[in-house]
């Protein structure tokens, strides 16, 4: 799906019990260009919290947990991000500011609101999200 509109709200459900994927997990409001001595990203354990460690920003073929109502800004060129995590919060938005590709969002069914700044996408290509090493292992819309 492309949304060209400047606001877009994503509802998607999944069930089951979430894997952790391989990633990052946000510990304040973030943006993808962020690297670790920001401190807004850490590693995540296999509990899937963050392990105290401070992580650049998502990286392509990855996938980022939030760890709390963060907002996270989009903002590296192409970023091919396999699936985001919110099931385990209440995300304060994802802000779409360069072309981004996103296999699937596990919500847990919770509420994703997205801004898509004019002339940018987002796509939902729903690439193997639900393989263990692709994503999170749980059922989620693709």
């Amino acid at each position: 799906a492309l949304f060209t509109t400047s606001t877009a709200a994503l509802m998607l459900s999944s069930s089951g019990t979430l894997g952790v994927a391989a990633g990052v997990i946000s510990t304040n409001d973030a943006a993808f260009s962020n690297l670790a001595a920001a401190g807004n990203w850490n590693e995540i354990t296999a509990g899937g919290v963050a392990n105290g460690t401070p992580a650049n920003g998502p990286q392509d073929n990855k996938a980022f947990t939030y760890g709390g109502n963060h907002n996270i800004t989009a903002d590296k060129v192409g970023r091919i991000i396999t699936a985001i995590n919110v099931a385990a919060t209440n995300p304060g938005g994802l802000n779409i500011t360069e072309n981004t590709s996103v296999g699937s969002i596990v919500t847990g069914g919770n509420l994703l609101p997205v801004t898509i700044t004019a002339g940018k996408s987002l796509t939902l290509t729903g690439t193997a999200a639900v393989v263990a090493n692709h994503g999170f292992d749980a059922a989620a819309d693709t």
